[in-house]
C-alpha cells in the first residue's frame, strides 16, 4: 500500500479509514470520499442511503394512506347524487294489505281490466244469460253491450246511445277467479277499480260511493252490489255515469258471474229501465 488513499479499514469496522503510506489515520471520511486519483470508487455515507430510503417509504406510505380522504381507513363515501333515499325506493315488501290486488298506474290509480279474448254472445229471447244466470233486457236498446265488460268470459249485453261518444249499457259476463277473488264482495271491490279506470272512463274525475252491501236475486242466488256516480272531467258529453256492479257466486269452480249497468247520471229515464232489468236478476 505505497499509495495514500481511503482504504477498508483492516479492522473491519465497515467504515473506510485512510492510510497516509505510512500508517492508518483516525480521520473519518467526509460525506463525499474525495477523489483519491488512484481510480478508486466513490462511496456515499451510510447515513445518506438510510435517509433516503426511509423519504422514498413516506412517499409510499402517504399515497397508500390519501390522508385528505374524509375517512381515510374506512370505506370511501358515496356521493351519487341518483342514490334514492325516499320510502318511494323502499324495495321491501309493503306492511299494509291493497284493498285491492290489482296493478297501478304512475299516479296511483288501478289499472284496466285485464283483456279477455271472447266473442259476445246474442240475447236468448229478451234474455241475455251467462253463467247459469240470466237478466231481461231494456226494450228498444240493442244487442251488443258486452264489448263493456271485455275482461269477461260468456258475455253478452245491449246498449243505448245517449250522446257522442257515450252509451248507457246493460251486460253480463263470467269473471275468472284466477283474475278476481273468489269472493263476491271483494271481486265487486276489485272490478270497481279496473272499471273506473278502464279505456271507456278515461275522463272521470272522482267516483261517489252510493251503495256497497250485500245482494240476493229475487230466487236466492247471493253476491254483493257496488254502486257509484262515475263523475266526468268538465266539458263532456255527460257529467258521469251512474255505474251497478252486481257479484254473484253462481256455484261454479272458476268464476263468478258479473251484472254490469250504466246511465247518466241525470237521466232518470235510463236509470230506471237499468233498475228494472236488474230487478229481473235470476238463475236460467
Amino acid at each position: 500500500m505505497a499509495q495514500p488513499g481511503w482504504y477498508p479499514d483492516p479492522s473491519g469496522s465497515g467504515t473506510p479509514r485512510y492510510w497516509d503510506g505510512a500508517a492508518w489515520s483516525s480521520v473519518t471520511p467526509p460525506s463525499t470520499t474525495p477523489d483519491t486519483g488512484n481510480g478508486g470508487p466513490r462511496r456515499a455515507p451510510v447515513t445518506g442511503i438510510i435517509a433516503g430510503l426511509l423519504s422514498i417509504l413516506l412517499v409510499v406510505a402517504v399515497l397508500v394512506w390519501q390522508p385528505w380522504r374524509t375517512d381515510a381507513w374506512g370505506s370511501p363515501e358515496d356521493t351519487n347524487s341518483s342514490k334514492p333515499t325516499g320510502s318511494q325506493w323502499n324495495e321491501l315488501e309493503p306492511t299494509e294489505t291493497p284493498s285491492s290486488p290489482e296493478p297501478t298506474d304512475g299516479d296511483g290509480r288501478p289499472v284496466a281490466c285485464p283483456l279477455v279474448e271472447d266473442a259476445d254472445n246474442g240475447p236468448q229471447g229478451q234474455w241475455y244469460v251467462s253463467g247459469g244466470i240470466q237478466y231481461r233486457g231494456v226494450p228498444g236498446w240493442k244487442d251488443g253491450g258486452g264489448w263493456t265488460i271485455d275482461f269477461t268470459s260468456d258475455r253478452s249485453g245491449q246498449s243505448d246511445s245517449v250522446a257522442s261518444s257515450w252509451v248507457s249499457i246493460t251486460a253480463i259476463g263470467q269473471v275468472s277467479k284466477e283474475d278476481f277473488s273468489s269472493d263476491p264482495r271483494t271481486a265487486a271491490t276489485q272490478l270497481s277499480d279496473c272499471m273506473s279506470s278502464s279505456y271507456y272512463y278515461r275522463t272521470l274525475d272522482h267516483r261517489e260511493k252510493l251503495e256497497d252491501k250485500a245482494f240476493t236475486t229475487s230466487d236466492g242466488v247471493s253476491g254483493w252490489i257496488i254502486r257509484e256516480n262515475y263523475w266526468n272531467v268538465p266539458d263532456q258529453p255527460v257529467s258521469g255515469d251512474e255505474v251497478v256492479i252486481v257479484v254473484l257466486d253462481n256455484g261454479a269452480k272458476d268464476s263468478l258471474t258479473l251484472f254490469h249497468s250504466q246511465a247518466p247520471i241525470e237521466d232518470q229515464r235510463r236509470k230506471d229501465k237499468v233498475a228494472d232489468a236488474l230487478a229481473t236478476l235470476s238463475k236460467r
